[in-house]
Protein backbone atom coordinates (compact mmCIF):
# COMPACT_ATOMS: atom_id res chain seq x y z
CA UNK A 1 0.00 0.00 0.00
CA UNK A 2 2.49 2.89 -0.97
CA UNK A 3 1.64 6.02 -2.81
CA UNK A 4 3.93 8.52 -4.12
CA UNK A 5 3.73 11.67 -2.10
CA UNK A 6 1.10 13.80 -3.03
CA UNK A 7 -1.19 11.42 -5.15
CA UNK A 8 -4.88 11.02 -5.04
CA UNK A 9 -5.50 8.00 -6.09
CA UNK A 10 -4.02 3.65 -5.10
CA UNK A 11 -4.06 2.25 -1.46
CA UNK A 12 -3.25 4.33 1.59
CA UNK A 13 -1.78 2.78 5.10
CA UNK A 14 -2.76 4.36 8.46
CA UNK A 15 0.10 5.76 10.68
CA UNK A 16 0.81 5.23 14.06
CA UNK A 17 -0.30 7.96 16.31
CA UNK A 18 3.21 9.03 18.06
CA UNK A 19 1.23 10.39 21.12
CA UNK A 20 0.10 6.61 21.60
CA UNK A 21 2.51 4.22 23.24
CA UNK A 22 1.86 0.92 21.02
CA UNK A 23 5.47 0.11 20.77
CA UNK A 24 6.29 -3.67 22.10
CA UNK A 25 9.45 -5.06 23.54
CA UNK A 26 11.68 -8.02 22.68
CA UNK A 27 11.84 -11.25 24.53
CA UNK A 28 15.71 -10.28 24.38
CA UNK A 29 15.30 -7.13 25.82
CA UNK A 30 12.95 -8.57 28.64
CA UNK A 31 15.60 -11.41 29.57
CA UNK A 32 17.95 -9.09 29.51
CA UNK A 33 16.22 -6.58 31.94
CA UNK A 34 15.76 -9.36 34.36
CA UNK A 35 19.72 -10.62 34.19
CA UNK A 36 20.67 -7.05 34.12
CA UNK A 37 18.79 -5.96 37.61
CA UNK A 38 20.75 -8.40 39.72
CA UNK A 39 23.77 -5.69 39.11
CA UNK A 40 25.88 -7.32 37.01
CA UNK A 41 25.46 -4.97 34.28
CA UNK A 42 26.88 -1.40 34.24
CA UNK A 43 25.03 0.10 31.48
CA UNK A 44 21.83 -0.52 28.89
CA UNK A 45 21.30 0.88 25.98
CA UNK A 46 17.48 0.73 24.32
CA UNK A 47 16.60 1.93 20.44
CA UNK A 48 13.18 2.11 18.37
CA UNK A 49 13.81 -0.28 15.46
CA UNK A 50 10.63 -1.00 13.38
CA UNK A 51 8.58 0.12 16.32
CA UNK A 52 9.88 -2.44 18.86
CA UNK A 53 11.99 -1.70 22.12
CA UNK A 54 15.34 -3.20 21.42
CA UNK A 55 18.33 -3.79 22.80
CA UNK A 56 20.90 -1.43 21.07
CA UNK A 57 23.94 -2.22 23.73
CA UNK A 58 25.11 -2.98 27.03
CA UNK A 59 28.32 -2.37 29.53
CA UNK A 60 29.45 -4.82 31.82
CA UNK A 61 31.05 -3.51 34.80
CA UNK A 62 34.40 -2.33 35.25
CA UNK A 63 35.34 0.49 37.97
CA UNK A 64 33.14 2.77 40.53
CA UNK A 65 29.68 4.36 38.46
CA UNK A 66 31.29 7.95 38.56
CA UNK A 67 34.24 6.48 37.14
CA UNK A 68 33.00 4.33 34.07
CA UNK A 69 29.94 6.83 33.74
CA UNK A 70 31.62 9.56 30.99
CA UNK A 71 33.71 6.17 29.38
CA UNK A 72 30.77 4.12 29.15
CA UNK A 73 27.82 6.32 28.45
CA UNK A 74 29.09 9.57 26.15
CA UNK A 75 30.87 7.23 23.31
CA UNK A 76 27.11 5.28 23.10
CA UNK A 77 25.38 8.60 21.99
CA UNK A 78 24.50 9.12 18.55
CA UNK A 79 23.94 13.07 17.80
CA UNK A 80 21.60 11.52 14.88
CA UNK A 81 19.73 8.66 16.76
CA UNK A 82 17.22 9.10 20.29
CA UNK A 83 17.63 5.95 22.48
CA UNK A 84 17.40 5.46 26.00
CA UNK A 85 20.26 4.28 28.62
CA UNK A 86 19.97 2.63 32.03
CA UNK A 87 23.15 3.14 34.01
CA UNK A 88 23.23 1.58 37.09
CA UNK A 89 24.57 3.51 40.46
CA UNK A 90 25.95 1.89 43.11
CA UNK A 91 23.66 2.75 45.70
CA UNK A 92 21.29 0.51 46.55
CA UNK A 93 17.67 0.45 48.04
CA UNK A 94 14.78 -2.43 49.14
CA UNK A 95 15.15 -3.35 45.44
CA UNK A 96 18.42 -3.58 45.01
CA UNK A 97 20.48 -1.63 42.89
CA UNK A 98 19.54 1.61 41.80
CA UNK A 99 19.49 3.20 38.67
CA UNK A 100 19.57 6.49 36.24
CA UNK A 101 17.38 6.48 33.14
CA UNK A 102 19.00 8.78 30.73
CA UNK A 103 16.52 10.10 27.62
CA UNK A 104 18.48 10.87 24.87
CA UNK A 105 17.26 13.31 21.97
CA UNK A 106 19.25 14.91 19.83
CA UNK A 107 17.51 18.35 17.91
CA UNK A 108 18.37 16.80 14.60
CA UNK A 109 17.19 13.31 14.71
CA UNK A 110 16.64 11.40 11.17
CA UNK A 111 14.42 8.44 10.56
CA UNK A 112 16.18 5.29 10.13
CA UNK A 113 15.07 2.60 7.73
CA UNK A 114 15.14 -0.95 7.25
CA UNK A 115 15.15 -2.99 4.04
CA UNK A 116 15.92 -1.59 0.70
CA UNK A 117 13.87 1.40 0.70
CA UNK A 118 12.74 4.74 2.53
CA UNK A 119 9.41 4.82 4.47
CA UNK A 120 8.64 8.72 4.00
CA UNK A 121 5.41 10.40 5.88
CA UNK A 122 3.63 13.23 5.11
CA UNK A 123 0.80 12.77 7.77
CA UNK A 124 -2.09 10.41 6.82
CA UNK A 125 0.06 8.07 4.78
CA UNK A 126 4.01 6.73 4.54
CA UNK A 127 5.33 6.15 1.04
CA UNK A 128 7.86 4.06 -0.17
CA UNK A 129 10.69 5.38 -2.85
CA UNK A 130 13.06 2.65 -4.36
CA UNK A 131 17.09 3.36 -4.19
CA UNK A 132 16.86 5.23 -7.65
CA UNK A 133 14.90 7.55 -6.40
CA UNK A 134 16.98 8.14 -2.83
CA UNK A 135 19.52 10.56 -4.60
CA UNK A 136 17.45 13.41 -4.94
CA UNK A 137 15.38 15.48 -2.43
CA UNK A 138 11.36 13.87 -1.92
CA UNK A 139 9.03 16.40 -0.66
CA UNK A 140 11.42 18.09 1.46
CA UNK A 141 13.27 14.98 2.40
CA UNK A 142 16.81 14.61 1.72
CA UNK A 143 18.86 11.15 1.98
CA UNK A 144 22.42 11.07 2.41
CA UNK A 145 24.49 8.69 -0.29
CA UNK A 146 26.64 7.34 2.07
CA UNK A 147 24.63 5.97 4.18
CA UNK A 148 23.74 3.67 1.71
CA UNK A 149 27.23 1.71 2.27
CA UNK A 150 27.27 1.83 5.89
CA UNK A 151 27.67 -1.88 7.65
CA UNK A 152 24.45 -2.85 8.14
CA UNK A 153 23.20 -1.17 5.06
CA UNK A 154 20.17 0.78 6.48
CA UNK A 155 19.77 4.27 4.91
CA UNK A 156 19.74 6.93 6.81
CA UNK A 157 16.50 10.04 5.98
CA UNK A 158 16.43 13.17 7.09
CA UNK A 159 13.32 14.52 7.78
CA UNK A 160 11.78 17.96 7.71
CA UNK A 161 10.93 19.57 10.78
CA UNK A 162 7.43 17.97 11.78
CA UNK A 163 8.47 14.56 10.78
CA UNK A 164 11.57 14.97 13.14
CA UNK A 165 8.92 16.28 16.26
CA UNK A 166 6.69 13.02 15.39
CA UNK A 167 9.83 10.59 16.06
CA UNK A 168 10.78 12.74 19.45
CA UNK A 169 7.03 11.89 20.43
CA UNK A 170 7.35 8.06 19.73
CA UNK A 171 10.31 8.44 22.06
CA UNK A 172 8.80 10.34 24.16
CA UNK A 173 5.74 8.64 24.30
CA UNK A 174 7.68 5.00 25.13
CA UNK A 175 9.83 6.45 27.93
CA UNK A 176 6.71 5.04 30.37
CA UNK A 177 7.19 1.43 28.80
CA UNK A 178 10.36 0.79 29.27
CA UNK A 179 10.51 2.28 33.22
CA UNK A 180 7.57 -0.50 33.53
CA UNK A 181 9.30 -3.04 31.79
CA UNK A 182 12.52 -2.55 33.55
CA UNK A 183 10.80 -1.63 37.14
CA UNK A 184 10.25 1.73 38.18
CA UNK A 185 11.37 0.71 41.96
CA UNK A 186 14.90 0.51 40.67
CA UNK A 187 15.33 3.89 38.71
CA UNK A 188 16.42 6.53 41.36
CA UNK A 189 16.86 9.62 38.92
CA UNK A 190 15.73 10.52 35.33
CA UNK A 191 17.65 12.77 33.12
CA UNK A 192 16.77 14.47 29.64
CA UNK A 193 19.30 15.59 27.25
CA UNK A 194 20.11 17.47 24.01
CA UNK A 195 23.57 17.67 23.88
CA UNK A 196 26.10 15.44 25.73
CA UNK A 197 26.75 18.59 27.97
CA UNK A 198 23.38 17.74 29.09
CA UNK A 199 23.89 13.95 30.49
CA UNK A 200 27.71 13.60 31.53
CA UNK A 201 28.71 13.47 34.97
CA UNK A 202 28.88 16.76 35.05
CA UNK A 203 25.70 17.51 33.87
CA UNK A 204 24.19 14.63 36.70
CA UNK A 205 26.18 16.11 38.96
CA UNK A 206 24.26 19.43 38.47
CA UNK A 207 21.01 17.94 37.91
CA UNK A 208 21.17 16.31 41.28
CA UNK A 209 22.00 19.45 43.21
CA UNK A 210 19.30 21.53 41.09
CA UNK A 211 16.87 18.94 42.47
CA UNK A 212 17.71 19.11 46.09
CA UNK A 213 18.15 23.22 45.88
CA UNK A 214 15.00 25.25 47.00
CA UNK A 215 12.51 26.56 44.24
CA UNK A 216 13.87 30.16 42.90
CA UNK A 217 12.26 33.13 44.39
CA UNK A 218 11.86 36.76 43.27
CA UNK A 219 12.99 39.62 45.63
CA UNK A 220 8.82 40.03 46.55
CA UNK A 221 8.18 36.46 46.89
CA UNK A 222 10.97 36.00 49.07
CA UNK A 223 9.69 38.81 51.31
CA UNK A 224 6.67 37.59 51.39
CA UNK A 225 7.88 34.11 52.64
CA UNK A 226 9.65 35.81 55.53
CA UNK A 227 6.73 38.02 56.58
CA UNK A 228 5.05 34.61 56.60
CA UNK A 229 8.11 32.89 58.67
CA UNK A 230 7.80 35.74 60.92
CA UNK A 231 4.12 36.09 61.39
CA UNK A 232 2.36 36.57 65.08
CA UNK A 233 -1.10 34.46 65.52
CA UNK A 234 -3.99 37.58 66.42
CA UNK A 235 -6.59 35.20 67.35
CA UNK A 236 -7.37 35.15 71.17
CA UNK A 237 -8.20 31.89 72.53
CA UNK A 238 -7.71 29.43 75.34
CA UNK A 239 -4.42 27.37 73.29
CA UNK A 240 -3.07 30.86 71.57
CA UNK A 241 0.15 30.66 71.27
CA UNK A 242 1.75 34.41 70.84
CA UNK A 243 5.61 35.08 70.25
CA UNK A 244 7.46 36.36 73.28
CA UNK A 245 10.83 37.69 73.89
CA UNK A 246 13.05 34.60 74.96
CA UNK A 247 14.87 35.98 77.15
CA UNK A 248 18.42 37.09 77.87
CA UNK A 249 21.10 35.08 77.13
CA UNK A 250 24.51 35.98 79.36
CA UNK A 251 27.41 33.72 78.15
CA UNK A 252 28.44 31.45 80.44
CA UNK A 253 32.21 32.01 81.43
CA UNK A 254 34.65 29.18 81.56
CA UNK A 255 34.60 27.97 84.36
CA UNK A 256 31.50 27.90 85.10
CA UNK A 257 31.12 25.50 81.90
CA UNK A 258 33.58 23.30 83.37
CA UNK A 259 31.79 23.09 86.36
CA UNK A 260 28.61 22.34 85.12
CA UNK A 261 30.77 19.45 83.05
CA UNK A 262 31.84 18.30 86.72
CA UNK A 263 28.07 18.31 88.06
CA UNK A 264 26.52 15.90 84.92
CA UNK A 265 29.92 13.46 85.65
CA UNK A 266 28.96 13.70 89.13
CA UNK A 267 31.83 14.88 90.37
CA UNK A 268 30.54 17.50 92.24
CA UNK A 269 27.36 18.20 93.89
CA UNK A 270 26.82 21.93 93.97
CA UNK A 271 27.27 24.91 91.86
CA UNK A 272 26.51 28.60 92.57
CA UNK A 273 26.69 30.74 90.02
CA UNK A 274 25.91 34.78 89.41
CA UNK A 275 25.27 37.41 86.72
CA UNK A 276 27.98 40.10 86.12
CA UNK A 277 25.36 43.31 85.49
CA UNK A 278 28.58 45.05 84.19
CA UNK A 279 29.81 43.04 81.94
CA UNK A 280 27.06 40.99 81.41
CA UNK A 281 28.17 37.56 81.96
CA UNK A 282 27.41 33.91 84.21
CA UNK A 283 30.20 33.88 87.08
CA UNK A 284 31.09 30.69 88.61
CA UNK A 285 30.96 31.76 92.81
CA UNK A 286 31.92 28.52 94.15
CA UNK A 287 31.55 24.57 94.16
CA UNK A 288 32.06 23.89 97.63
CA UNK A 289 30.69 20.26 98.69
CA UNK A 290 27.12 20.83 100.24
CA UNK A 291 24.85 18.62 102.07
CA UNK A 292 21.51 19.26 102.39
CA UNK A 293 21.60 20.11 105.72
CA UNK A 294 24.04 23.07 104.65
CA UNK A 295 22.02 24.27 101.65
CA UNK A 296 19.97 26.93 103.26
CA UNK A 297 23.47 28.68 104.71
CA UNK A 298 24.68 28.58 100.86
CA UNK A 299 21.55 30.91 99.92
CA UNK A 300 22.87 35.26 100.14
CA UNK A 301 20.61 37.25 102.05
CA UNK A 302 21.38 40.20 99.65
CA UNK A 303 21.65 39.22 96.26
CA UNK A 304 20.07 36.99 93.51
CA UNK A 305 21.91 33.48 92.83
CA UNK A 306 21.40 30.66 90.63
CA UNK A 307 22.40 27.06 92.38
CA UNK A 308 22.15 23.72 90.67
CA UNK A 309 22.34 20.88 93.64
CA UNK A 310 22.65 16.71 93.73
CA UNK A 311 20.00 15.87 95.85
CA UNK A 312 21.30 12.02 96.51
CA UNK A 313 17.62 10.14 98.37
CA UNK A 314 16.09 6.96 97.96
CA UNK A 315 12.43 6.86 97.03
CA UNK A 316 10.26 3.75 96.45
CA UNK A 317 13.61 1.68 97.74
CA UNK A 318 15.40 3.33 94.97
CA UNK A 319 18.55 5.24 95.22
CA UNK A 320 18.55 8.38 93.29
CA UNK A 321 20.74 11.47 92.12
CA UNK A 322 18.70 14.28 90.58
CA UNK A 323 19.92 17.25 89.80
CA UNK A 324 17.67 20.33 91.37
CA UNK A 325 17.64 23.71 89.93
CA UNK A 326 17.62 26.68 92.47
CA UNK A 327 16.76 30.28 91.58
CA UNK A 328 16.62 32.26 94.77
CA UNK A 329 15.72 36.24 95.35
CA UNK A 330 15.66 37.69 98.36
CA UNK A 331 12.53 39.86 97.37
CA UNK A 332 13.02 43.57 97.18
CA UNK A 333 16.25 43.34 99.43
CA UNK A 334 17.65 43.67 94.99
CA UNK A 335 17.36 46.48 92.90
CA UNK A 336 14.81 46.36 89.98
CA UNK A 337 17.58 46.10 87.35
CA UNK A 338 18.84 43.03 89.41
CA UNK A 339 15.56 41.38 89.56
CA UNK A 340 14.64 41.67 86.05
CA UNK A 341 17.93 40.82 84.89
CA UNK A 342 17.99 37.73 86.76
CA UNK A 343 14.66 36.73 85.61
CA UNK A 344 14.85 37.10 82.30
CA UNK A 345 18.60 35.17 81.91
CA UNK A 346 17.35 32.35 83.65
CA UNK A 347 15.37 30.51 80.70
CA UNK A 348 17.83 30.60 78.29
CA UNK A 349 20.40 29.55 81.21
CA UNK A 350 18.00 26.22 81.53
CA UNK A 351 18.15 25.71 78.05
CA UNK A 352 21.97 25.80 77.58
CA UNK A 353 22.51 23.61 80.31
CA UNK A 354 19.53 20.94 79.25
CA UNK A 355 20.51 21.49 75.21
CA UNK A 356 24.16 21.75 74.80
CA UNK A 357 25.59 20.45 78.18
CA UNK A 358 22.72 17.43 78.20
CA UNK A 359 21.98 17.65 81.88
CA UNK A 360 18.74 16.77 83.01
CA UNK A 361 17.13 18.45 85.84
CA UNK A 362 14.66 17.27 87.40
CA UNK A 363 13.01 19.97 89.55
CA UNK A 364 13.41 23.95 88.77
CA UNK A 365 12.57 25.41 92.06
CA UNK A 366 12.24 28.96 93.05
CA UNK A 367 12.83 30.49 96.71
CA UNK A 368 13.22 33.78 98.63
CA UNK A 369 14.64 32.20 101.98
CA UNK A 370 16.85 29.23 102.24
CA UNK A 371 15.38 28.16 105.73
CA UNK A 372 12.71 27.26 102.86
CA UNK A 373 15.65 24.12 101.75
CA UNK A 374 14.46 21.29 104.08
CA UNK A 375 14.94 17.84 103.39
CA UNK A 376 11.27 17.26 103.56
CA UNK A 377 10.54 20.07 101.19
CA UNK A 378 13.30 18.76 98.50
CA UNK A 379 11.39 15.49 98.96
CA UNK A 380 8.00 16.75 97.89
CA UNK A 381 9.02 18.83 95.52
CA UNK A 382 11.29 16.38 93.81
CA UNK A 383 8.54 13.32 94.42
CA UNK A 384 5.34 15.00 94.58
CA UNK A 385 2.13 13.31 96.29
CA UNK A 386 -0.71 12.36 94.35
CA UNK A 387 -3.80 13.98 95.18
CA UNK A 388 -6.01 11.01 96.63
CA UNK A 389 -9.43 9.91 94.73
CA UNK A 390 -12.06 12.00 96.13
CA UNK A 391 -15.79 10.05 95.56
CA UNK A 392 -18.59 11.69 93.30
CA UNK A 393 -21.56 12.35 95.50
CA UNK A 394 -23.67 9.74 95.20
CA UNK A 395 -27.63 10.33 94.60
CA UNK A 396 -29.17 8.30 97.31
CA UNK A 397 -32.17 6.14 95.65
CA UNK A 398 -35.74 7.03 95.21
CA UNK A 399 -38.05 4.41 97.19
CA UNK A 400 -38.92 1.13 96.31
CA UNK A 401 -42.08 -0.18 94.25
CA UNK A 402 -44.89 1.59 92.72
CA UNK A 403 -45.00 6.09 92.91
CA UNK A 404 -47.83 6.25 91.11
CA UNK A 405 -48.90 8.15 87.61
CA UNK A 406 -47.78 11.69 87.16
CA UNK A 407 -50.45 13.90 86.92
CA UNK A 408 -50.64 16.65 84.88
CA UNK A 409 -53.44 18.65 86.00
CA UNK A 410 -53.09 20.16 89.39
CA UNK A 411 -56.27 18.95 91.27
CA UNK A 412 -58.71 21.64 93.53
CA UNK A 413 -57.23 23.02 95.74
CA UNK A 414 -53.74 22.66 95.53
CA UNK A 415 -53.07 26.44 94.81
CA UNK A 416 -55.07 27.40 98.03
CA UNK A 417 -58.35 27.67 96.02
CA UNK A 418 -61.65 26.69 97.65
CA UNK A 419 -63.24 23.13 96.08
Amino acid sequence: MWTKPGATTGPQETLLDPTSDTSQTTTELRDFFAKARNGSVRLIKVIIEDEQLVLGAHKELSRRWDADYDAFVLPLLDEQQPCYVLYRLDSQNAQGYEWLFISWSPDSSPVRVRNDALELRDGKAKHRINRQSAGRAWRGWSVRRRSWNCADGFPWLLPPGDAAVRLKMLYAATRATVKKEFGGGHIKDEMFGTVKEDVSLSGYQKHVSSCSAPAPLTAAEQELQQIRINEVKTEISVESKHQTLQGLAFPLQMDAQQAIQALKQKKINYIQLKLDLERETIDLVHTSPTEIAELPKRIPQDSARYHFFLYKHSHEGDYLESVVFIYSMPGYKCSIKERMLYSSCKSRLLDTVEQEFCLEIAKKIEIDDGAELTAEFLYEEVHPKQHAFKQAFAKPKGPVGKRGQKRLIKGPGENGEDS
